[in-house]
């Protein structure tokens, strides 16, 4: 029998709890009603008696952290819960509280030979201020990914991307990307077909990146210079842009910009400018009834057919798919 811990602290967002749950029970009782049968035992864990939820809400966990491993000396997977929609400034304050210092410390003595564990949104700090993603690619909520990359340089982050799997890792992007994460854990315990049983029941659409749902910059710590960026390139959109005329309308050299850019973002301006091309391009998709041709012109390609290839590569989705 498979094992799965989901491991919950004080102001977790209530929907991640509730997604990851209903998502693994789902799965486990498709599992036992299959012709190959089988059983998957789901415990909630934390570090006191009660949990308080974001929204007020108590849980009693299954297991405490205290007792552990003798009472389950090795899950197969140990999914954290999302720690919710924090602003920077209550990061700091979330991951130094005790039951989260506790959950890390836990997490960072588990035999990962044996062992992945699966986190999303905010709480990917959670690992990272354990060690645990240094060296490792990882993705998180996009709103805070400048933050996260200045605390922890040494992760390799992509939060263009809704889950990445490093190792005994595997972490995920904003908040309702949990409902992925759970999906991925049904798909490794469970079995694929499972896991796309699950979808169908549950109306859970593949979205393999959160990079059309990023909006502007807005953060006020990120670097003015790769804001005023953005800002330029949305303004020129359908016009010729190379990184020598972004960085001149900047007043910055284009080394300079190369280094600010990736230090915000860890990308290139090259990607910077196609990245807000095909945001952009998106929008239009979701949002008008112009041709895929009509908005490639808007955005700076030269046909649809090179706008359908890129955002099928980026976005996991055809335009097509995405006006649906």
């Amino acid at each position: 029998m498979k094992t799965i811990l989901v491991a919950a602290f004080d102001g977790l967002m209530d929907s991640s709890l509730a997604i990851t749950l209903d998502t693994l029970k789902a799965g486990a009782a498709f599992l036992a009603h299959s012709r190959a049968g089988g059983k998957v035992q789901i415990l909630t864990v934390g570090q006191g008696k009660t949990i308080r939820t974001a929204s007020g809400l108590s849980l009693t966990p299954d297991l405490r952290l205290r007792d552990l491993p003798e009472k389950m000396p090795r899950p197969d997977w140990v999914v954290v819960t999302a720690g919710g929609l924090l602003n920077e400034e209550a990061i700091e304050e979330r991951f130094s509280r005790p039951d989260a210092m506790a959950l890390a410390a836990w997490l960072a003595g588990l035999d990962t030979a044996h062992t992945r564990v699966a986190v999303s949104c905010s709480s990917v700090f959670l690992l990272a201020r354990a060690g645990l993603l240094e060296g490792r690619s990882a993705t998180m909520t996009w709103w805070l990914a400048h933050l996260f990359r200045r605390l922890h340089p040494g992760v390799k982050l992509d939060e263009t991307r809704m889950l990445v799997s490093d190792g005994p890792y595997l972490t995920a992007g904003s908040a309702f990307s949990q409902l992925d994460l759970s999906l991925a854990v049904v798909a490794d315990t469970m079995g694929v077909k499972v896991a796309h049983l699950v979808s169908r029941y549950l109306l859970i659409d593949q979205r393999p990146s959160q990079a059309r749902y990023m909006m502007p910059t807005h953060a006020k710590d990120v670097d003015p210079t790769v804001v005023a960026a953005e800002r330029w390139i949305d303004a020129h959109l359908s016009e010729p842009l190379t990184v020598a005329r972004l960085a001149s309308a900047l007043a910055v050299s284009p080394k300079t910009l190369a280094r600010r850019v990736e230090a915000a973002s860890g990308i290139s301006p090259v990607k910077l400018i196609q990245r807000r091309r095909l945001m952009r391009a998106a929008h239009l998709v979701e949002t008008t009834p112009l041709s895929i041709d009509r908005i490639a012109e808007e955005v700076g390609y030269q046909d649809g057919t090179a706008l359908r290839k890129l955002m099928k590569r980026e976005f996991g989705a055809t335009p097509t798919a995405l006006r649906k």
